[in-house]
């Protein structure tokens, strides 16, 4: 078997059809890229083997997301495989490279497969042929090599699209203290115009969440919750390494006292960090993601409803900033004792700095489908209530609380609502 330049870096999904043939071809293939090339391969008949309660189709999912080529085990009638074709669009949304490979062994019979193909919409490339009886690596191995180097190359692309779209959509530049309003000296209320992902030097990031704690897909839209687990990843050439803050989330969701499984309550905080240590929002200044549940996912038809009362909107804000107050006092841990970042909090205790600010998007507006004029007094309200609360409180690290808005429509809203609220 031939030698990867840059083996370790690359990683390879293997879709089949559910039938025994695939499971033992796909095993065979697995088994092989690891041992001899030290791929990193996903195949849930080993990934998810005696593995009771992985959510399968998430675990699947996102193995795709952060996958260099996605290969697909095709037989006759493999294109009858709903598993085979939902993993096939996932790669093809990711912009991951799609590398058909026959099993057949019957030359006649492996002529079908064009048809097969054609019905799986994967007929851009010509397929390779492999078996397990007469293992010919050769041509394989140079189609992974070489199309990993196109998903990287397309997916930084794509990233940096995202990005650039993003931006667009801006009416404002990015500003942190775009207007303020000093509540008590040194406590500021401040509106902030623009993406918050690109605010400098902001302690805390808030995200609006859904009760299941499931952050929007990465590559899939701008929402606020794919664009803070984008710039929370570790990414190399536009390529997904390691997703880090859904990963922290679900460790916290199942480490957590009190917490344990989904869906969680409404108006419930959780914290992370916010993401990698090179991550983007890491080298931005930010230290921690609250993750708000704010968003209530119906479990029958999956119709969401956001967060619909005042008082619940204004119990959320005091939950963020109360859990802000619970980690300046745990000097920043966040974590379940026994756990691997438990331990490197704890080593972080002596170098600990306060948590200065806080950044908060509109709750329930946006994609919840609330209006700014709705949900804005409540939580200025729940603000300025906050600071007067502790104006006594000698160890109070906060600084400023921002509020953040992303049009010119809605920074000319907020500004007349401060100036009503908090005179």
């Amino acid at each position: 078997m031939p030698t990867s330049k840059n083996k370790k870096s690359i990683k390879v999904f293997i879709s089949y059809r559910n039938i025994p043939h695939s499971k033992v071809e796909g095993d065979f293939l697995a088994k092989a890229l690891k041992n001899e090339m030290s791929y990193e391969v996903f195949i849930d008949t080993q990934a998810l083997k005696n593995k009771g309660g992985v959510k399968w189709a998430e675990t699947i999912y996102d193995n795709i997301h952060t996958s260099d080529v996605l290969i697909v085990l095709l037989e006759p009638e493999t294109h009858l495989s709903e598993w085979v074709q939902r993993e096939i669009d996932v790669a093809r949304g990711a912009h991951v490279s799609i590398l058909p490979i026959s099993i057949v062994a019957d030359k006649e019979l492996a002529k079908v497969l064009r048809d097969v193909q054609d019905k799986l919409a994967i007929t851009e490339m010509q397929f390779l042929n492999f078996s397990s009886q007469a293992p010919n690596y050769s041509a394989i191995i140079e189609s992974i090599e070489s199309l990993s180097k196109k998903t990287r190359d397309t997916q930084k692309v794509w990233m940096d699209d995202l990005r650039d779209r993003r931006f667009l959509r801006k009416v404002t530049t990015p500003e942190p203290a775009y207007h303020t309003y000093e509540i008590l000296p040194g406590r500021k209320i401040c509106l902030a115009a623009g993406d918050m992902t690109e605010m400098p030097n902001i302690d805390v990031l808030v995200n609006t969440e859904n009760n299941y704690m499931q952050m929007a897909r990465i590559y899939e839209s701008n929402v606020l919750s794919s664009v803070l687990r984008r710039e929370g990843s570790l990414v190399k050439n536009g390529k997904i390494i390691e997703d880090t803050v859904q990963r922290e989330l679900d460790q916290q969701i199942a480490t957590g006292e009190g917490l344990g499984s989904r869906p969680i309550e409404i108006e419930q905080v959780i914290p992370t960090h916010a993401g990698h240590p090179r991550s983007q929002l890491v080298k931005n200044g930010a230290r921690f993601i609250f993750h708000a549940s704010t968003v209530y996912v119906h479990p029958r038809n999956r119709k969401v409803t956001p967060i619909q009362t005042d008082a619940g909107i204004q119990q959320t804000v005091h939950n963020c900033l109360n859990l802000l107050l619970e980690i300046h006092q745990n000097r920043g841990v966040i974590s379940a004792p026994n756990t691997d970042r438990y331990a490197a909090e704890q080593k972080a205790v002596e170098s600990y700095q306060p948590i200065k600010s806080i950044i908060f998007p509109l709750f329930g507006a946006g994609q919840g489908g609330r209006s700014t004029i709705e949900v804005a007094p409540p939580m200025l309200e729940a603000f300025k209530a906050f600071y007067l609360k502790h104006k006594k409180d000698a160890d109070f690290p906060l600084e400023s609380i921002h509020l953040c808005v992303f049009s010119e429509l809605d920074v000319s809203i907020i500004e007349t609502l401060m100036n009503d609220i908090l005179e």
